[in-house]
């Protein structure tokens, strides 16, 4: 019999309260996470090939998450979840256009994240 893969998400945010609530949240399910306060140390850490989705924060010191965004969709990464308290429209239309598979505005619908989850790891 063959083990289930299990599913990794990366999550970038530098909200470590957050990060810790995200991953309370997908532990309680059963996703496994792995968390970064920047998208330096996401894309500095080697980890983009072992995760099936990015939940990532788009207003970030250092590299935002569109860069972000685009370095994922350059490399050919996975699907990319944009999250941001300032969900103006052209902020969401930028990331959308720009390969983001989802753009969800904070305060984050629990049950959205994990449609996301679900959708981008049955492709």
């Amino acid at each position: 019999m063959q083990a289930t893969k299990q599913t990794t998400i990366a999550i970038i945010d530098d909200d470590c309260a957050l990060l810790e609530a995200l991953r309370d949240l997908f532990e309680t399910v059963g996703i496994s996470s792995l968390v970064y306060s920047s998208a330096d140390d996401f894309l500095n850490s080697g980890d983009l090939s072992r995760v099936d989705c990015v939940l990532a924060d788009v207003r970030m010191p250092g590299t935002s998450g569109l860069a972000l965004l685009d370095a994922v969709v350059r490399a050919e990464g996975p699907p990319v979840c944009m999250m941001s308290s300032f969900a103006e429209s052209t902020i969401r239309q930028h990331a959308l256009s720009a390969g983001a598979a989802l753009f969800l505005a904070k305060p984050l619908n629990s049950r959205d994240l994990l449609e996301f989850v679900a959708q981008s790891t049955s492709r």
